[in-house]
Order: structure tokens, then sequence, then C-alpha cells
């Protein structure tokens, strides 16, 4: 067996066989062994009919809807009720397959899943074939026969002479492949037994000398073509699937439970965003509290200062503590670039030394006021950030 060699799948209405080239068959239960891949299925060639048709090479684009009319004349069944398959032989001659629509169907739905992805072929046509040969497999009650390159069928070996007797002229030489010589020359007519050769065999051994191309047509075409194999799909990845599945609903639900748990978190700041503008405005309708707020704030000069109140008030109170014995009296300010400072100190001393920890902190401080008093003296700083 050379490693070219197609490998068949017969399909006997019971049961379905292996056959490798020179080997015995072997039986195959419906669930099928991994298949080698130059293997395909070889159907009953007295269901399949075979032939050979010229078809101009500007026609052929257009065959398959014409088939069935081209062929009409020919068949004795209506045309309705056949399946039509083709394969190109040559650049102005097809191989045509006709088989009932109904054996078809019977077929696709007794087989095993596995062999609807192989290609499905006459079994005549797997036999080898050259020209001027005709080549005999003799089995137990049938005869498999292929006489042309397209042409080919299984009979009653009765009728064996009246096929042969009908065949052209020039096909003279006949290989038989069987296990008794003299069934196959008593069967063959005795005009053709000069160009006779007898092998002992049957179809594995024939399938030795047979071509290494995939024989065709393929009878999976048109309705009947081959369909993605989503049940074996569904066995392999339905783990995966699974599992895929159930990783997107569990992060649904998670995402699901963040957005309502966000959601209540948005409201309650919302609402302590509004009860905190409240504190400042108590009136007014509230829209967008930062812009009305922002608004608010330009309105009452905050945007024309050149420094912010709360770093100013924290240095004064620095210098303050820094000097110590002060007790601050009150801060003015109104939105302005300074601001007014009243606290009460033990001396002018202190209060000098006030002024300068304040210059001491990048600030321009002014003794705007001060008097001595029984206590002490208050005095008033005019407070600016240079």
């Amino acid at each position: 067996m050379t490693q070219g060699n197609f490998n068949i799948i017969r399909w006997n209405e019971e049961f379905l066989s292996f056959l490798r080239p020179g080997n015995q068959p072997e039986r195959l239960g419906h669930e099928l062994v991994q298949l080698p891949d130059n293997t395909c299925l070889a159907l009953p060639a007295d269901s399949v009919r075979t032939l050979p048709l010229s078809v101009a090479p500007e026609e052929v684009k257009h065959l398959r809807r014409a088939l069935p009319f081209m062929l009409e004349e020919a068949l004795l069944e209506d045309v309705a009720e056949l399946h039509f398959a083709n394969e190109p032989l040559d650049s102005d001659r097809q191989a045509v397959a006709v088989v009932r629509r109904q054996t078809m169907s019977q077929w696709m739905s007794t087989l095993p899943e596995a062999l609807k992805e192989l290609p499905w072929v006459s079994e005549a046509l797997c036999l080898p074939w050259s020209s001027g040969y005709c080549t005999l497999v003799f089995e137990t009650d049938h005869v498999l026969v292929r006489w042309g390159e397209a042409s080919g069928s299984r009979i009653e070996r009765s009728l064996l002479p009246a096929l042969l007797n009908s065949l052209p002229t020039e096909h003279v030489s006949i290989v038989a492949y069987c296990s008794d010589e003299d069934v196959v020359r008593a069967t063959i007519p005795d005009a053709l037994h000069d160009g006779l050769q007898i092998r002992q065999g049957g179809l594995s051994e024939a399938l030795l000398l047979a071509s290494t191309d995939t024989p065709g047509p393929d009878l999976r075409q048109g309705e009947f073509a081959p369909r993605l194999p989503l049940a074996r799909w569904w066995r392999l990845w339905q783990r995966v699937v699974i599992a895929l599945a159930a990783a997107v609903v569990l992060k649904t639900g998670a995402s699901a439970v963040d957005y309502v748990n966000m959601k209540r978190e948005d409201v309650r700041l919302r609402q302590a965003v509004q009860q905190s503008y409240r504190r400042v405005n108590p009136k007014g309708a509230v829209v967008d509290v930062e812009k009305q707020l922002n608004r608010q704030l330009a309105e009452m000069g905050a945007v024309g200062t050149h420094g912010a109140f709360t770093p100013v008030l924290v240095e004064l109170l620095s210098a303050l503590a820094e000097v110590g014995d002060i007790e601050l009296t009150s801060v003015n300010y109104t939105g302005g670039k300074d601001m007014r400072v009243n606290f009460s100190a033990p001396d002018f001393q202190t209060v000098e030394r006030v002024r300068l920890a304040l210059e001491a902190r990048s600030f321009n401080a002014e003794l705007e006021n001060s008097n001595a008093r029984k206590e002490g003296v208050v005095a008033r700083l005019r407070v600016e950030n240079r």
C-alpha cells in the first residue's frame, strides 16, 4: 500500500466496513474511530448512476441548474425526484452522478454524523481504470464494473455478459478480480477471453492500483452539501462555553451590584453637598452647587484676590503663637488683598515682635493703631500678602 492510496468505507445497508488497500475489511460500529484523512464513503453503485457529459466551457457556470434538463431524455425517472452532482474531467467534459433524492435523504438520516463530513462517491468509480480497459470485481452475488473515466455500476452476475457485449468495441481488455477463476471465465463471453486478465483478490487488492486522487463526483452537493459540524463543535467546546457563560453572569451580577452601590453613594454625596451648600446659602433653588457657589464667590469679589484666605490665616496664627502672650481679638477680611488683625499684647515691644514675625513670613505688616491700657496694649495691624 502506497501512502497516496485512499481508503474507503462501504455502506451495505446493514453495516459499515472500513477498507484499506491490500487489507481485509474491518467492520465498524456507529461509534467511529479516528479515520485517516484520505478516506471516502463508497456508496452502492447500483443506486448511483454515473456518466460523462460534454459541456461547453461557457455553460459550466450554469451547469447545476441545467443538468436535469440536459439529461431528462436519458433518464426514465422524473428529474424532479433526482439529485445531480458533477465534477470536471477536463475543460469540456464533466463527470455526472445521479441518485434519487429519497435515497440521499435516507442515507443522510441513517449514516453516522462523522461520515457526513467525508466525500460521498460511487463505489464503482473507486476501481482502477485506464483507457482501453474494463475493471471487474466479482463479489458474492454482484459484480462491480468500471468501463470508463466516469462510467461504472454494480450489477447482478447474470447480467454481466449483456453489459460487456454492449460496451464500445475499444473495451477489449478486461481485468477481473476474483477468488474463483472458473466462475469468471464462465461468466464473461468467450469473445472477450483473449484480452482477459484474472487477478486473485477483491476490491481491497483493486484499490492498490487505483488513482491516488479521491474519486468523484462528490454527491454532497446542492441541498445535500456538508453543513457546519455544530454538534461536534459543541461537544468539544461546551465546557469552555459554559465556563465563559458562568463568568459573564458572575461579572454582570458583580457589576450590577457595584452600580447599585455606587448609585446609592452618589445620592448620599449629592445630599451631603446640598446640605453643605445650604449651610452657606440657605435660600434659593439648588441646580448645580459648584457653579452656583463659584458664581456667588465671584460676585463677592473672591475671584480678584491674590491669595487664599486660609493659608494667610494659618501663617498669621503661627506668627502669633511664635511670639506668645498674644490674645487675638478679631480678623477682618472682605475678600481683598489684605486683612485687619486686632489683638492684645503685654507691651509695645511684643506688638513689634508680632509685626516682625509676619514680615519674616513674607507678609507686609503695618501697624495702623495701638493704645495702651491698664492690662497692656491693644493694637491693629494691616497684613497684606506679598
